[in-house]
């Protein structure tokens, strides 16, 4: 059984969700998103970078893994002739780390944003929350679909097929997010937050 998916459907569905978030938390709370989510668009759009912090990354699992394994010894001898199974270490061209990623990034910024504003939300500011969450869904979405885009390629695949049910996703474009104005976009949704940051202290609007 193939159960088709319209990439423009689902792209509103995420769109209508993460406007009606970013409406209801208001746009300072969802400008730490939009912050959050420009980082990670960025080191996707540079993937040098991205593997250099995993790399980091499995340096610290590995050095845990071998310390776990001697023992917690203090014996540098004893901890370095451990070996590390690669199965504990990130695979940085894996697209499901990514996902991962994002939603733990996602999770963490909604804390970090609902912590640090509290309070009584304008009407004002709203309406800002809700086109930044109409942006960062966007961004997210076109992430999400640029991981797996580049998994199929690097596997030579076109498709995933379950034995009971396949979803078939169409019509989803195959241009990379980062060769049109995908990180322009990003760019721009960065600047407006710091420029309605700096509008609101200087101007003193109603945007909170």
């Amino acid at each position: 059984m193939v159960l088709p998916i319209n990439y423009s459907d689902l792209l509103l569905l995420v769109l209508a969700i993460f406007a009606f978030v970013g409406f209801t938390r208001g746009w300072l709370k969802e400008a730490v998103t939009s912050l959050a989510v420009a980082a990670l668009a960025i080191l996707v759009w540079q993937p040098s970078m991205a593997k250099q912090i995993i790399d980091r990354v499995n340096k610290v699992i590995g050095l845990v893994v071998m310390f776990a394994r001697a023992g917690f010894s203090l014996d540098l001898g004893k901890v370095t002739a451990q070996k590390v199974d690669p199965g504990w270490l990130l695979d940085p061209n894996s697209y499901r780390l990514y996902i991962v990623v994002t939603v733990v990034l996602l999770v963490t910024s909604y804390m970090i944003g609902d912590m640090s504003f509290k309070g009584r939300v304008t009407p004002l500011g709203r309406l800002l929350g809700g086109i930044l969450g109409l942006a960062n869904g966007y961004v997210i979405v076109s992430l999400v679909r640029q991981y797996i885009m580049n998994y199929l390629r690097s596997r030579n695949a076109a498709f995933a097929a379950s034995d009971q049910l396949t979803m078939q996703l169409q019509d989803v474009p195959a241009q990379s997010f980062f060769t049109g104005y995908g990180i322009i976009f990003v760019f721009v949704v960065v600047i407006g937050v710091v420029a309605l940051l700096v509008a609101g202290d200087r101007l003193k609007l109603p945007l909170k």
